[in-house]
């Protein structure tokens, strides 16, 4: 069974959070600095479109090492994989205050990306092991949140620095430094399994499973316009510094934060595809606003809506998918979503760029919204007006 609040150290879940909050650092922070770094390399023949995947080339690492990271945390434990996660993240995020090459700047993000699938699916499934049912979804909420509150944090850091230096912001990789000992000393090895009521504790449902993996996958996919692209549209709104773009982005964090710290309240009163659904209908009307932005003050506008999408969406996901899958095998499954989001993560700057190339950032941004609607929200009200009429 789950260990008793009385067992669990206070410092436990705040820890968790901490390191959990290491995922929006992994592209986010540095977003702000993507015009000087493209100046910087701007001899680089195909610069235009290696510097955006400097923040999101560590999603494609994690989709290829989450699956592993997954199967080696289900077989040796969760706590080891994240301390050894947090050591190759310092090390590699750093690894930009230094480096002048752009192809070893990519090598070194690849690293990166390998140590938050380890990370992100070693602190999921420590969470879930350690929380269950209503404590589960508020401990999620909270995760969400949390991880919306350090990208407030690291992105307005990395916007603030990006105008001293391009390389600045890769100091904020240094952080998790002080997370080390605090990882040791207080989170604890998971207790012994217990499933809830209705899952096959040894079937992994892999329909279900994978449903998810694809509202992930988009998900990231088509939010990801937002770090590697909005920067350029505010340039394009006239925008006289890079803070503008990197402030509009913590405003959808707080939003998101939010939104996320209050998930269990929501996850009382509808299901899980009410809230997919909700989410998306924000996500979809805040590309709208960005389509049709003629000034900042409508992007700054469309940020909250974005943020709450986000906010919903993210825990909602995870609680859906750990709501089937057997206690022993959490860890693969977070590592299934990991690759699932990140691999969206990595391919969104194809999407926006070949969007932004042939019809422009409000193309891009109205071509994203149309996606949500087809793929996503169309299909999810007619699934929901099937079972109301069965």
């Amino acid at each position: 069974m789950t260990d008793s609040p009385m067992q669990r150290s206070p410092f436990l879940l705040p820890v968790l959070l901490a390191c959990a909050s290491l995922t929006v650092m992994a592209g986010a922070t540095i977003a702000p600095g993507l015009p000087g770094l493209l100046a910087h390399f701007a001899d680089h023949p195909d610069a235009e479109y290696l510097t955006r995947f400097i923040i999101t080339i560590p999603g494609l690492a994690i989709a290829i090492t989450a699956p592993v990271a997954g199967a080696l945390a289900d077989r040796f434990g969760r706590r080891v994989l994240l301390q050894l996660g947090v050591v190759l993240y310092i090390a590699a995020g750093s690894a930009g205050l230094w480096l002048d090459d752009l192809n070893w700047l990519l090598v070194s993000r690849l690293l990166l990306g390998g140590s938050v699938g380890m990370i992100m699916v070693s602190s999921m499934a420590l969470l879930t092991d350690h929380f269950q049912g209503p404590e589960r979804d508020r401990a999620m909420g909270i995760q969400s949140s949390a991880m919306a509150a350090g990208g407030i944090v690291f992105i307005s850091a990395g916007s603030i620095l990006a105008d001293w230096s391009w390389r600045a912001p890769f100091a904020v990789y240094l952080v998790p430094i002080l997370l080390m000992p605090l990882i040791h000393r207080y989170i604890s090895k998971p207790p012994p399994n217990r499933e809830e009521p209705g899952i096959d504790g040894g079937k992994f449902p892999l329909l279900h499973a994978l449903y998810i993996y694809f509202l992930g996958f988009v998900t990231m996919l088509l939010f990801y316009f937002i770090p590697t692209q909005l920067p350029f549209l505010s340039l394009q709104l006239g925008a006289d510094s890079l803070k503008v773009a990197g402030f509009a982005v913590v405003l959808s964090q707080v939003f998101s934060s939010v939104a996320s710290a209050n998930y269990q309240r929501l996850r009382a009163r509808f299901g899980n595809r009410q809230i997919l659904l909700g989410s998306f209908v924000c996500l979809a009307l805040g590309f709208f606003m960005l389509s049709q932005a003629r000034s900042l003050v409508l992007m700054y506008v469309s940020m909250p809506l974005i943020g709450l999408a986000l906010g919903f969406n993210f825990p909602n996901l995870t609680i859906w998918l750990m709501s089937k899958v057997p206690a022993t095998m959490r860890g693969r499954a977070s590592g299934g979503i990991s690759t699932a989001v990140f691999l969206g993560q990595f391919l969104s700057p194809l999407l926006s760029q070949f969007l932004a190339s042939y019809y422009g950032l409000s193309g891009a941004f109205f071509g994203a919204m149309m996606l949500m609607l087809i793929i996503v929200v169309l299909p999810n009200l007619a699934m929901m007006v099937r079972q109301r009429d069965a």
